[in-house]
């Protein structure tokens, strides 16, 4: 897998990323690949700022992430586990949103649609769980003036989670699909949600050249 950075500009690098979505990920990370090899994660991704000095575990903005720091993360995550890449990165998302919960619960509504959509049909749940996570990143951002384009589009069987401006390949160019943080982020929320498992899967990938990142989500879970 090759991954680079653009050779324009991506204004979507720019946008301000919370504290404590870096956080979560950050203490995820380390984890995944131990204290000492998130050291090297961070050294190679130029972000050695955050070793051992996560940001705070609230959802303003004091520490100055960007999407573009986030990206460099996701990609250098890549590059330390080679083959293992994907897989590694999903499991990253899990845990970021394990430890998200709690917190993101308030802003997201999520107490409230947990309660509310047990009786609506199980494909009704995973869009209704989706937009609100959409709503709550989208109100994240706009603190900060961020104008985050986030939908769902219906495709079937199917619900498609469409994110034009993706923090985890922000200003970045790739041969392949490399968001599979968000992959993890996605199946735990659902998880959490509704208590059963789904399918995400990335199909398209703006570090590959499409307009938006777009993760599919079989409305009937596989367990």
């Amino acid at each position: 897998m090759q991954i680079q950075a653009k050779s324009s500009p991506d204004p979507v690098a720019s946008f301000h990323m919370a504290d404590a979505h870096m956080r979560w990920a950050l203490q995820s990370a380390e984890e995944v690949v131990g204290q000492k090899g998130l050291k090297i994660v961070l050294r190679d991704a130029n972000l050695s700022q955050f070793a051992e000095n996560y940001p705070p575990n609230d959802l303003n903005f004091t520490s100055g992430v960007t999407f573009g720091d986030y990206a460099n993360l996701s990609a250098e995550l890549y590059n330390f586990f080679g083959r293992a890449g994907k897989s590694m990165t999903i499991r990253i998302g899990r845990l970021a949103v394990e430890r998200s919960v709690e917190q993101q619960a308030s802003v997201f509504g999520l107490n409230a649609l947990v309660a509310a959509s047990k009786l609506l049909p199980m494909g009704a749940q995973v869009k209704a769980a989706l937009s609100v996570m959409q709503s709550g990143l989208i109100k994240i951002s706009k603190q900060k003036g961020d104008q985050r384009v986030l939908k769902l589009e219906d495709r079937g069987d199917k619900i498609a989670y469409i994110d034009e401006g993706c923090s985890a390949c922000a200003g970045k160019t790739a041969d392949s699909h490399i968001c599979g943080i968000f992959n993890g982020s996605i199946a735990q929320a659902l998880l959490w949600l509704t208590g059963k498992t789904f399918d995400v899967q990335e199909v398209e990938c703006r570090a590959m050249g499409a307009p938006a990142c777009v993760w599919e989500i079989n409305k009937e879970p596989i367990g």
